[in-house]
């Protein structure tokens, strides 16, 4: 037979052989359980998205679908359970910001690429965030806030920790406008919104999902939306755009990735199961209650969004001079 001829042949019967693998993975995925990998401790924000989805997840893939948390070295603990594992698909790395587009800045020692170690399967979830002050506070507009804090020393802003979204956009917010705004990092959002409900600090960027209820409770009052549109929860908070900071607008977002070189069949499955689970009314509805917007995508368009915010927030982390061991 002619060489040219045989290696034709072959290779023909070789592209044959991967397109009937393509359905069969697709048809049998998946043949375990499946193990979303968390990296926040249970009762958090993004264990509760979690373990909604695992529960629709389950009835759709007719399969036990696990919620598996490893918190801890701003998410290096939880990747690396979802890097060790057999790239098949069963298990997902479920995460916020943070640990996809600024913690490999962030940390001076990172143990993982978010675009070279994982496939990306879908967004889940944001929630935009609001700038609050203590329900006392003197300011009761944006342009108090920045008049105030250029005077006697200037105003004590919180975050949620060194290098989170609620730093890195009140860092902005002070370049943007010019004022004296100092910053105060706690560990996560409670012991900062305590303090901020206290008046010990004088105003936080933070997302609606936790400063909904104390504002609506008279505990907090909110200034403005750091969020390209208004959020559904507070309707009449305006954006800081509508107020005439434009550029200071974020919103913490969730996501689902696998291990790099995954099947295709097996994302395109799993993405199909969460973007049915994402919309599902009941899920919608708890999910909107909350102040948290579900936002499917396709594996290639969440790519795409990664890419845009790593660079987006690498920039940011870079400018601050924010940098954790």
């Amino acid at each position: 037979m002619n060489p040219t001829r045989r290696f034709t042949l072959g290779a023909l019967a070789a592209a044959a052989a991967l397109a009937l693998a393509g359905p069969a993975v697709a048809q049998d995925f998946p043949s375990k359980p499946v193990t979303l990998v968390v990296p926040f401790p249970p009762g958090g924000v993004t264990d509760q998205i979690a373990r909604v989805l695992a529960g629709k997840m389950q009835e759709d893939l007719r399969q036990t679908v696990i919620v598996d948390n490893k918190p801890g070295a701003g998410g290096q603990i939880a990747a690396q359970a979802v890097k060790s594992a057999p790239a098949d698909g069963h298990t997902l790395f479920v995460a916020a910001t943070e640990m996809f587009a600024i913690n490999p800045t962030l940390f001076r020692k990172f143990s993982y690429d978010p675009l070279k170690d994982f496939q990306p399967v879908t967004a889940l979830i944001s929630s935009p965030l609001v700038l609050v002050v203590p329900k006392n506070s003197p300011a009761n507009s944006v342009a108090d806030l920045v008049a105030a804090s250029r005077k006697d020393g200037g105003l004590n802003f919180a975050s949620q920790g060194v290098g989170s979204i609620g730093h890195l956009l009140g860092e902005l917010y002070r370049s943007k406008t010019g004022g004296g705004f100092h910053h105060v990092a706690y560990k996560g959002s409670a012991p900062a919104l305590q303090d901020l409900m206290g008046g010990q600090v004088d105003l936080m960027f933070d997302p609606v999902i936790t400063t909904a209820p104390l504002i609506q409770s008279g505990k907090l009052k909110p200034l403005a939306i750091a969020a390209t549109k208004r959020a559904a929860q507070l309707p009449d908070v305006r954006t800081l755009q509508e107020l005439g900071t434009s550029g200071v607008d974020a919103s913490v977002w969730f996501g689902a990735v696998v291990k790099a070189g995954t099947p295709a069949p097996a994302v395109a499955r799993l993405n199909e199961s969460l973007a049915k689970a994402l919309r599902s009314p009941d899920v919608v509805k708890r999910f909107s209650d909350q102040g948290l917007q579900p936002m499917p995508m396709s594996p290639e368009a969440f790519g795409s969004f990664m890419k845009e915010e790593i660079t987006r927030w690498s920039a940011l982390v870079k400018t601050s001079g924010a940098s954790v061991e």
